[in-house]
């Protein structure tokens, strides 16, 4: 374990972050003043993010009746918070896979479940958390990305995980006993190491236990729902059995038959995230 531990330490100190375009962008998306012209304007000095933003417009999931052919339409059509969360999507996609992931089927239900769990905690958060729906899509995409560090470091991982749950571990006693440190906390030193902002490091650690977050707790419910939901949209028979919190769902408001009635809502988006996602 503790050279699994060694070697995630020093993957996170070493991983390239994310393109300088999509941290403008992130910063931009939590201006309230903020319109599209400003995020078109960052993105357009990056050739490869356009031309992936625009493919994204262009994508099923959408389903626009004519083909979106520049920046200033597409921010015209689908406004910031869309238009930052497209700029996110292309730029985190190849980390998903193209890390050298073991299992090039799981590291794309590993995607696919990421943007999931963005747009249920974007949708969670609308109207509930006081930093927006930006951010919780930013956490709800990245929260995750621990488990691609872990199984590039870690033999084995997933079998070894749940061999310590069938032994009556939880979840997260699991990884702390074979890695030495959860997803989470992994996810959170990421983004600590690309700068993101504090509030958004905060909620990716703590999105597991929603009530130890020490910044805005709500933001890191909705995470945490977003992800629940996620899980039922996508489901993975190997996924481990972390459990739903109930102070999460206190803490945004959302009774029990209306998470129900979220994840119907959101189930329907299944399809339309697949066809995202294959174009990301």
């Amino acid at each position: 374990m503790a050279q699994a531990l060694h070697d995630v330490l020093e993957e996170i100190k070493s991983l390239e972050p994310l393109p300088q375009v999509a941290m403008r962008v992130l910063e931009l998306s939590n201006r309230e003043d903020v319109v599209p012209g400003d995020i078109v304007a960052v993105i357009q000095t990056d050739a490869a993010i356009t031309a992936k933003v625009l493919k994204l417009c262009n994508s099923a999931y959408y389903g626009f009746q004519r083909e979106i052919a520049t920046l200033t339409e597409a921010g015209v059509l689908i406004g910031v918070t869309p238009l930052a969360n497209l700029v996110l999507t292309s730029c985190t996609g190849r980390y998903f896979r193209d890390y050298g992931y073991g299992d090039p089927h799981a590291a794309e239900r590993l995607w696919e479940g990421s943007v999931a769990t963005a747009l249920a905690a974007s949708r969670i958060a609308r109207g509930r958390a006081a930093a927006g729906q930006a951010r919780a899509y930013t956490a709800g995409l990245l929260q995750n990305f621990g488990y691609l560090v872990v199984d590039r470091f870690v033999p084995n991982a997933r079998a070894r995980l749940l061999d310590a749950i069938h032994a009556g571990d939880s979840p997260l006693e699991a990884e702390e006993r074979v890695v030495g440190m959860g997803h989470a906390e992994i996810g959170a030193r990421l983004a600590e190491r690309w700068q993101f902002p504090e509030i958004l490091v905060d909620t990716i650690r703590h999105h597991h236990a929603p009530e130890r977050a020490q910044v805005d707790p709500r933001l890191a419910s909705c995470a945490h729902l977003g992800e629940m939901l996620a899980r039922t949209m996508i489901p993975d028979e190997d996924e481990l059995p972390y459990r739903l919190e109930p102070g999460a769902l206190q803490e945004c408001g959302i009774q029990a038959g209306e998470f129900e009635e979220l994840a119907q809502e959101l189930r329907r988006e299944v399809e339309r995230v697949k066809a995202m996602v294959a174009v990301g």
